[in-house]
């Protein structure tokens, strides 16, 4: 008798302490934020990554009236930060800034994660685009990509085109345009990024390469590289008179990168809730606004349900741009 009687004492003892705990529970999630948030990113000081975290913690700490730090975790790509964040209490104290490389490509190129993008994480909100343009050294004997692609028909060689490395959307999406153009393009990967391709290209040495709609913006205008289509759905505001890859008739070219928020998995419903509308409403403040768009992005601002929705195709999109470019998971 006592042998049964023990069990179901303790059965009966627990779920009266957990009932006992949800009024506190529900109280903390009524009040939070009560202490300061911490958004996570995988930037190095001062790269484009971290100063958006930090815009926008900034104004989400003036909202809440509560501070927001700011911690980087650079390396692997993302994954240590990634994996951080994974790792930590769902409380919506720790939060995770990253890109679509964090969260997507790493997902598609690796063999093995420490985390699932999926399950160990509660989507936010979708907060900001990013494109990259195609251009060509000032000089280029073409125009528009109609006129690229005659080009490299007749030339006697395949062209070059600079990417920021292997599995990165310049990559993909330079080998997906020489799939659907028909032609040979030679992909060197560099280390140096953007720029270092960039003056490989003014200096006769690359082809093509692609750099950043924010970084196209400042030196697209200044006459020393020409610039060709820009990736995304419709025409940034960034560049408004830049055509898209989809306006020259190369299909698959959606938006190349993005930045989007994550909480830890089992992080409760009404504390997401409110992460996620003080995200959006932060972003709609003129002066982070201003400050955000001027690294180059397209501001979004979109429900935790838009966004999971929104990488469940993304990760399709992304999949099918892996396989054309050959990549095989390591």
């Amino acid at each position: 008798m006592t042998r049964h009687t023990l069990p179901t004492t303790r059965r009966a003892f627990n779920a009266v302490l957990a009932a006992s705990l949800l009024p506190l529970r529900a109280l903390a999630e009524e009040t939070f934020p009560a202490r300061p948030v911490k958004f996570v990113n995988w930037s190095n000081p001062g790269g484009n990554l971290d100063l958006f975290g930090r815009i926008l913690g900034d104004q989400a700490g003036r909202l809440w009236n509560q501070p927001v730090v700011t911690e980087n975790k650079p390396g692997a790509s993302g994954i240590i930060a990634t994996d951080y964040v994974a790792k930590s209490p769902p409380d919506g104290y720790t939060v995770l800034i990253t890109s679509s490389t964090g969260q997507l490509t790493n997902a598609l190129t690796r063999l093995k994660l420490p985390f699932d993008p999926v399950r160990d994480f509660e989507p936010l909100s979708l907060l900001a685009a990013g494109n990259i343009a195609l251009y060509a050294r000032a000089d280029a004997p073409f125009d528009n990509l109609k006129e690229l692609v005659a080009y490299a028909k007749k030339a006697d060689k395949p062209l070059s085109y600079g990417s920021f490395g292997p599995g990165t959307s310049a990559h993909l999406y330079g080998e997906a345009f020489a799939k659907q153009a028909g032609i040979a393009l030679t992909h060197v990967p560099y280390k140096t990024g953007e720029l270092g391709a960039m003056n490989d290209v003014i200096g006769g040495s690359l082809d093509l390469s692609f750099f950043s709609q924010g970084t196209a913006k400042v030196h697209g205008p200044a006459g020393k590289v020409k610039l060709l289509a820009i990736s995304g759905p419709q025409r940034t505001k960034v560049l408004p008179d830049l055509p898209t890859f989809g306006e020259q008739g190369y299909e698959g070219f959606g938006m190349a990168g993005w930045i989007a928020a994550y909480a830890p998995a089992r992080t409760p419903r009404a504390v997401i809730a409110k992460l996620a509308a003080t995200m959006r409403e932060a972003l709609k403040q003129p002066e982070a606004a201003a400050k955000l768009e001027g690294l180059g992005y397209d501001l979004i601002g979109g429900t935790p349900e838009e966004l999971r929705a929104f990488y469940q195709d993304e990760y399709k999109r992304f999949a099918q741009l892996v396989q054309v470019a050959g990549i095989k998971p390591e």
